[in-house]
């Protein structure tokens, strides 16, 4: 994967094409009408043909306890987490193809982070 920054947005190559993606926001996560022990970090996808997408990644509130205990005690609003998420939606975009409204099961079964998966991104950020 190819990872280059332009004024705002982060342009990847994947196996599935080519984005560029930009961070939104954090939002509380809710499903099925339910607010949910976690929080979404929302992104801009926009792909080869101009059709833009919004992909949250989900990251539970245990999650993003592990991202934050690691990063430096000077970082704040939930920064080591946003790190976090955009790796994990490049990840996801080498195996996923964005669609018009794929339901929330779907994205988050290919982007979300639950505990055991944060513990397996720190590893590999060592």
């Amino acid at each position: 994967m190819t990872d280059v920054r332009t004024s705002g947005w982060t342009r990847i190559r994947t196996p599935n094409g080519r984005y560029e993606y930009q961070f939104q926001g954090r939002t509380p996560a809710v499903r099925k009408g339910k607010y949910e022990e976690a929080a979404d970090y929302l992104f801009l996808v926009l792909d080869e043909e101009g059709l833009l997408y919004r992909i949250p990644v989900r990251i539970s509130t245990e999650a993003e306890s592990i991202f934050e205990h690691r990063a430096d005690s000077a970082a704040s609003d939930h920064a080591a987490a946003m790190r976090a998420a955009a790796a994990q939606l490049r990840a996801g975009l080498a195996t996923f193809q964005p669609r018009q409204n794929a339901p929330y099961e779907e994205l988050d079964a290919v982007f979300a982070v639950d505990e055991a998966k944060a513990q397996e991104l720190v590893k590999e950020s060592k």
